[in-house]
C-alpha cells in the first residue's frame, strides 16, 4: 500500500533554482502570511550554539576528586554519575557573579542518578530531607557556611574542592 503525505516534492527545476540561491537542503513549510497559508522555503539557518551554564572542567575535576567517584549521599554505594547544584540554577541559568558562585566546588555535590533525581524532585519527603541535610540551599544561604551531610558525615565544603569536618555536637540546622 502506497503512503501519501499530501505534500509534493520540489521539482528538479525548483531545486536547481534554490541551489543557485545558496539553499543546499531545502524543505517546504506552510506559513500564515495573513492572506491564508502559503508555501515558503526555509533556508539553511545555523542554530544558536547552546550556552554552557554549568561548571568549568577544572571545578568538575575538583568535585569528582572530592567524591572519589562515588555518590556523596550518606551510605550510598553507587558511583557518581552527575553533579548536583545545592542552589537551583533557575530556568535559563544564572548570569555573571551568580553563575560563577553556584558553579563553584562548594556549591556542587557528586551524586548517582537515583539520589540526584530524589533531591531535585520539586515535591515530597525526599526534598524536605535533602533540605535538612544541606543538599538543597535557599537563596539567602552560602554554601561555604552551610553544613552538608555526605558519606563522610557533616562537613563544610570549600571552594578549592576540599572540606572541613564538623564535630558531632555542631548545630546543623539550616540558617
Amino acid at each position: 500500500m502506497e503512503r501519501r503525505t499530501g505534500l509534493r516534492p520540489f521539482s528538479a527545476k525548483r531545486l536547481a533554482a534554490l541551489a543557485e540561491q545558496g539553499v543546499s537542503r531545502p524543505w517546504s513549510t506552510l506559513v500564515n502570511s495573513g492572506a491564508g497559508l502559503s508555501r515558503t522555503v526555509a533556508k539553511d539557518v545555523k542554530p544558536k550554539p547552546r550556552r554552557d551554564t554549568g561548571p568549568t572542567r577544572a571545578v568538575k575535576n575538583l568535585v569528582d576528586a572530592r567524591s572519589g567517584g562515588m555518590c556523596e549521599w550518606p551510605a550510598c554505594p553507587r558511583p557518581q554519575q552527575e553533579r548536583h547544584h545545592r542552589l537551583n540554577r533557575k530556568q535559563g541559568g544564572r548570569h555573571g557573579a551568580a553563575h560563577d558562585r553556584i558553579n563553584g566546588a562548594a556549591w556542587l555535590l557528586g551524586a548517582c542518578q537515583l539520589h540526584h533525581r530524589r533531591v531535585t524532585n520539586p515535591v515530597g519527603e525526599a526534598r524536605a530531607e535533602a533540605e535538612r541535610m544541606g543538599w538543597i540551599l535557599r537563596e539567602h544561604q552560602d554554601a561555604e557556611t552551610a553544613p552538608v551531610l555526605i558519606r563522610r558525615g557533616w562537613v563544610l565544603l570549600c571552594p578549592d574542592g576540599g572540606m572541613t569536618s564538623l564535630s558531632p555536637n555542631h548545630d546543623h540546622t539550616p540558617a
